[in-house]
């Protein structure tokens, strides 16, 4: 038996077309080819051969086609056991190993089959999910569409320019407002820094904004044509969950009608102030000139003046210089302009506030070199008018015509009228008061000729004493009246004991001890303020306390009484007596040395020995002039 397949179908069909042919050899050589029955005989044989092998032959193919239909129908287990021929064997092995790979196959098919349906449900969910979300996104994206178009509408027609930056400060958003506000296209801004856009005086403050040092403050802008756009600028800084920072968010606001409504507000405000503060001036305890001096040293604050003077009319007609304030208040300025030689003449007549020019206007030659060191431009001159006369003029030397502040000048120049009116009425009663404290003095020297001048040499001593301690002119003025006073009591003293040659008794020193307390019920009905009537009563008072009336010591005793004790002392030891001679300024002098801290005040001593001993002459003037005048 053939082993190979392969080898014996070669043989039979070989063999078969052999015989065949051998019968069709003899056939043609014998002639039998006219036997039917011979032919048929021949066919059968072959057909027999044909399907007997044919058969043989076919069965390992059924066997094959039997198992590849099971394996189709799903019997991968089937197992093909064919031994026709080595290569069946080999075909069955392989087959069989196919069969067990196909049904391993199928189930891991089976398996993923099986978790991908699992899969497609659940993607089949998840789509219906998807698919509910997107209708939702959709519905979402609509209404943010709807949202974004509101709110690009709400952007664009906001009043406020609306920006966006990097954290470079480039800018990646700009509203339409900077066309209006800037004069620049957004896309003209887009990409470019912010700074850029910025006036260089604020630049560091916009980096300030934009590091977040700060959130807001007042930016200048330039615009296209270089002028200046003033905001309130708000920034700040957008970070991610990282703390990085994504950009800077800005807004800023005009403000330059509110800022010019606020300047306005603030100068209505400084201009009421200033009425206010000059009219206070006004009602406070001060001597009129000194009102007038704070009246022109506030305009001359309020109006960056360097100088302001006030000039009232005099008994000749002239404009006399009352006072001045500012800086060149010290320079040399005239004491008098002539009405006659300028253009004050039609100022007082118009009563109309004029703007004059610095070199026109009487000025010292080398307060005007000054002038125009400071660029001072103009003098503006402001008529003062009294019950519709004119009683001077209030004179402002600027850099500018203060167009804004002519209202502020015209109320000032009413409450300046005011208290010139109230400085010539001071005057007038200061010179009726001092004629009758003259008068008073007088009288009281009159009953004795050793004691002519002594009251006003007090006086004056007392003054530069208390001039020379540093005391306010208020002070100064109430020890010169005090001064004056001081012995009006000996009006009440009889005449045998004031002009007595030889010593008093006791009872005679008593009397004189009394004078301090007359001097006060002769005064009390003027109405003198009780500084100076303390001053007058206790000038007799000692340091030591052994003084009169009222024996005081050290502090308790006021100043002006000390004051007044150490200058009536002075003047009594430097001046001739009915019954001894005067001493010198020298020994004078040691004397208070020499009582200093016992009878005199230390303080008061020490005065006196500084201005001995910077201008003894000072002090002499006064003794020779009070003499001459008697």
């Amino acid at each position: 038996m053939f082993r190979s397949y392969r080898n014996r179908l070669f043989v039979i069909i070989f063999g078969v077309s052999v015989f065949v042919y051998l019968l069709s050899f003899v056939h043609i050589v014998k002639g039998i080819g006219n036997n039917i029955f011979a032919s048929f005989l021949i066919l059968f044989i072959s057909a027999f051969i044909a399907m007997t092998e044919s058969k043989h032959l076919s069965y390992p193919i059924e066997k094959l086609n039997e198992g590849v239909k099971r394996i189709i129908d799903g019997e991968y287990d089937y197992n093909i056991d064919i031994d026709v021929s080595e290569e069946f064997v080999e075909l069955s092995r392989s087959f069989r190993e196919m069969s067990h790979k196909l049904k391993s196959t199928y189930e891991e098919l089976k398996r993923e089959s099986q978790e991908l349906l699992k899969k497609n449900n659940e993607l089949q969910d998840y789509y219906a999910e998807l698919e509910a979300s997107y209708e939702q996104m959709e519905a979402v994206t609509n209404e943010l569409e709807k949202s974004e178009s509101k709110y690009r509408t709400l952007v664009d027609n906001i009043s406020d320019i609306l920006w966006f930056t990097d954290s470079e400060y480039n800018i990646e958003f700009i509203n339409n407002r900077s066309v209006r506000y800037l004069d620049y296209m957004p896309d003209e801004m887009t990409g470019r820094k912010i700074t850029e856009f910025v006036h260089d005086d604020d630049k560091k403050i916009m980096e300030d904004l934009m590091n977040g040092r700060i959130s807001m403050a007042e930016i200048k802008f330039k615009k296209r044509d270089g002028s200046i756009l003033l905001t309130e600028t708000r920034a700040k800084v957008i970070k991610n969950n990282e703390n990085e920072i994504l950009g800077i968010q800005g807004l800023s606001r005009d403000i330059t009608d509110y800022n010019n409504a606020k300047k306005e507000i603030m100068e209505r405000n400084r201009q009421i102030l200033a009425i206010g503060n000059v009219t206070q001036l006004l009602t406070k305890n001060l001597e009129p000139r000194d009102v007038l001096y704070s009246i022109a040293e506030k305009i001359s604050t309020i109006l960056s003046s360097p100088l302001c003077t006030i000039r009232t009319i005099n008994e000749s007609g002239r404009l006399e210089l009352m006072v001045a304030a500012g800086e060149l208040r010290d320079m040399p300025l005239l004491k008098e302009l002539s009405l006659s030689s300028d253009e004050n003449v039609k100022l007082l007549v118009s009563k109309e506030i004029t703007v004059l020019d610095p070199n026109k206007f009487p000025i010292d030659d080398n307060l005007l070199l000054r002038l125009k060191e400071l660029n001072v431009k103009n003098v503006i001159a402001v008529p003062l008018i009294s019950k519709d006369k004119a009683v001077g003029i209030l004179n402002i030397l600027t850099t500018s015509k203060l167009a804004n502040d002519i209202s502020l000048l015209r109320s000032v120049a009413d409450s300046v009228s005011v208290a010139i009116e109230n400085a010539n009425l001071y005057d007038d009663m200061r010179n009726w008061y001092f004629r009758t404290i003259d008068a008073l003095a007088h009288a009281v020297e009159a009953k004795d000729k050793y004691t002519k001048g002594h009251s006003l040499r007090v006086s004056k001593y007392a003054a530069i004493i208390a001039e020379s301690m540093g005391l306010p002119k208020d002070e100064i003025e109430k020890i010169r009246i005090a001064g004056l006073l001081h012995d009006i009591g000996k009006i009440g003293v009889a005449d045998s004991i004031l002009t007595k040659p030889g010593k008093l008794t006791n009872d005679e020193y008593d009397k004189i001890k009394q004078h301090p307390k007359i001097s006060r019920k002769i005064l009390e009905p003027i109405g003198l303020s009780k500084d100076i009537m303390d001053g007058i009563e206790k000038h007799h008072e000692r340091y030591d306390g052994k003084g009169y009336p009222f024996g005081l010591n050290d502090d308790n005793i006021p100043l002006i009484a000390a004051i007044l004790c150490v200058a009536d002392s002075f003047d009594a030891m430097t001046s001739d007596r009915s019954y001894r001679k005067g001493i010198s300024f020298d020994e004078a002098v040691n004397e208070l040395l020499k009582y200093k801290g016992t009878q005199f005040n230390p303080r008061v001593v020490d005065s006196v020995i500084s201005i001995y001993m910077r201008d003894r002459k000072k002090m002499e003037r006064i003794k020779v002039e009070t003499e001459v005048a008697n």
